[in-house]
């Protein structure tokens, strides 16, 4: 697969606009990172303004404790991450006291590294209110793997 920009002859980004109209969310990838910060600002703001898809139910923010049914779907979630820790190689976000059942950021170590060339260490986040997005996959519980840093947002700066 080739990943790209799309610029108009006027010099308009294609994918900015449609962010920026509430016509897409962002979704980024481990190996294309470029413009994501100016692509989550532009869905920020078409996001609070209730723009496009942000009018939409379905497309809503969903809260990390109320994710039943949405499994295989891609999804914009946020809460507050209760545990932050590493077992056998993985890094593990907890949103709640039972990480069997409760929704959970995982992070390879492979991963981590992406992490830490930004200076950011995943295990800081216990305590803090995150957005995360990504493919809700069953493991236990709720669980997105993230790829990247830039999947997961600091909303309590």
């Amino acid at each position: 697969r080739l990943l790209a920009h799309l610029y108009l002859d006027n010099g308009d980004w294609v994918q900015g606009e449609m962010l920026r109209d509430g016509m897409a969310r962002v979704y980024s990838f481990a190996d294309n990172r470029a413009l994501i910060g100016q692509m989550l600002a532009l869905e920020g703001a078409a996001r609070q303004a209730r723009r496009g898809i942000w009018a939409e139910p379905f497309y809503r923010v969903r809260n990390a404790d109320s994710l039943e049914g949405l499994f295989g779907t891609f999804q914009v979630i946020e809460g507050t991450v209760r545990d932050a820790q590493t077992v056998r190689k993985m890094t593990y976000l907890n949103f709640s006291d039972d990480w069997r059942t409760d929704f959970t950021i995982s992070i390879t170590r492979r991963a981590l590294k992406s992490f830490a060339a930004l200076g950011l260490d995943p295990l800081t986040l216990k305590g803090r209110k995150v957005r995360v997005r990504g493919w809700i996959k069953k493991r236990n519980g709720p669980l997105i793997e993230a790829s990247h840093p830039e999947q997961i947002e600091i909303i309590d700066k």
